[in-house]
């Protein structure tokens, strides 16, 4: 059982792991993160975390070391949502964790919506969306990516309901399908899921 998980607020004091976590990833993760092949993250890293009023949260692990992160970033009076898992920690239930909390943080905000840029061959993203219980409202980009957007009012409700009711945490494997992809993740641990619920104290946006 992996232990020590906790989610932390990052900025951009934090570039040097965030970089690494980033080196340590796949070129396909970088590329579903960025929908686009990316170079030396010390090129690029610094602006997107020193955006103003932007929401930077990761899960580190017992050694300090980041193995995901998320990103709430403001756009023209809405806020875009992104992830990045690194490889060995994907389909344990970090980017659905981190995604909850960057919706704690939208609605504290009081932003009308949050949308998220994904590719259909996304499955792991798309099956992440669907666990949520979100309504979502998607759109097909030029390019083949997808817009999905979702009103901050429904995420907050999503998040007042218990877990087994919202679909945050559910048990089991199931089959998800998001413009045409299907996946069968393997469901979140739940020792993973306690150490970051207990964690989520340390990036509260009521501290």
């Amino acid at each position: 059982m992996r232990q020590g998980l906790r989610i932390v607020r990052v900025d951009q004091d934090d570039e040097p792991r965030v970089a690494a976590l980033h080196r340590r990833c796949s070129a396909a993760a970088r590329w579903h993160r960025y929908h686009r092949a990316m170079g030396d993250p010390d090129t690029y890293l610094g602006p997107l975390l020193s955006r103003p009023h932007s929401v930077h949260l990761a899960v580190q692990d017992p050694r300090e070391r980041l193995v995901a992160i998320g990103h709430l970033l403001p756009d023209d009076g809405d806020a875009e949502a992104a992830l990045l898992v690194e490889d060995t920690w994907q389909n344990s239930g970090l980017g659905t964790r981190l995604l909850e909390e960057l919706g704690r943080f939208a609605v504290a905000l009081g932003v009308p919506e949050v949308y998220g840029v994904i590719h259909p061959d996304d499955a792991r993203m798309s099956a992440v969306l669907h666990r949520t219980g979100v309504p979502l409202r998607t759109v097909l980009e030029t390019g083949g990516a997808t817009t999905v957007r979702a009103r901050t009012q429904d995420i907050g409700l999503a998040l007042a309901c218990p877990p087994t009711r919202r679909g945050w945490w559910q048990r089991g494997a199931r089959k998800h399908r998001v413009s045409g992809s299907s996946a069968c993740p393997r469901a979140p641990e739940a020792g993973v899921q306690r150490l970051l619920r207990r964690s989520f104290k340390d990036a509260s946006p009521t501290r």
